[in-house]
């Protein structure tokens, strides 16, 4: 480990609770915990700061973010922009008092971080999985529950209830399928046949070109044995 590496290693390795409030300090100065993060993360890549060091200081810029849309609200006359920051804020505190006091809790997200981590050095499409089904397919999934439910209507609470126990059981049967069923196994072969494919695509280009190569010193050196054989039969 060379000097810069010893002095970050240094620097974040405090107590946690203090790494919290460091993750805040930053992202109020930097006014954006993706700044932060951003920063912080090729260095877990790299072996430079931990992953335990990396989470407090992760849920600390995700509070310092907050601050930047408190301020704002504080200056608009809408009260219901107050609202919304302060449920911001007690939202990502509520997430800390979950998941961080209690060490046992607290390896859930760092477990979670570690197999993503793996699953995407096997296969390089898992971020883009990722963020499509948490960012996009399970909010759109949630927000159409909900409007099932608030339409007052009993039908549509029933067809709301009978779509939360499809899905129900069928994550329930993903949990058994993946555990007991060699589910895991699947996914890792599969995803190691896509990467092994993309890598193949990738290189295409190049191993055609030495192909062509080769081809064509096999045929000079064919054309050369052939002149050869000629000149000889001549003689």
């Amino acid at each position: 480990m060379n000097t810069s590496n010893r002095v970050i290693y240094k620097a974040t390795n405090i107590n946690p609770y203090l790494a919290i409030l460091l993750g805040v300090g930053v992202t109020l100065l930097v006014q954006s915990s993706s700044i932060t993060t951003s920063a912080l993360t090729p260095l877990v890549g790299m072996d430079v700061i931990r992953l335990e060091q990396m989470l407090p200081l992760t849920l600390g810029a995700n509070i310092g973010t907050t601050f930047t849309g408190l301020m704002a609200s504080l200056v608009s006359d809408k009260v219901e922009s107050l609202q919304v920051a302060i449920c911001h804020l007690f939202f990502n505190i509520t997430g800390i008092l979950i998941w961080f006091p209690i060490p046992f809790m607290r390896q859930v997200p760092l477990g979670a971080a570690r197999r993503l981590g793996k699953a995407t050095r096997i296969w390089r499409g898992i971020p883009i999985v990722y963020i499509l089904t948490v960012f996009f397919a399970i909010p759109a999934l949630l927000l159409g529950l909900s409007t099932l439910f608030e339409q007052d209507s009993a039908g549509m609470s029933a067809l709301g209830a009978f779509i939360v126990f499809l899905l129900a059981v069928g994550l329930l049967y993903m949990v058994y399928w993946l555990k007991f069923k060699g589910g895991s196994e699947y996914m890792i072969s599969f995803m190691e046949s896509r990467e092994s494919k993309n890598k193949s695509i990738r290189s295409l280009p190049d191993d055609m070109a030495f192909v062509k190569a080769e081809i064509q010193k096999i045929k000079e050196h064919t054309s050369m044995s052939n002149d050869n054989k000629e000149n000889n039969e001549a003689a």
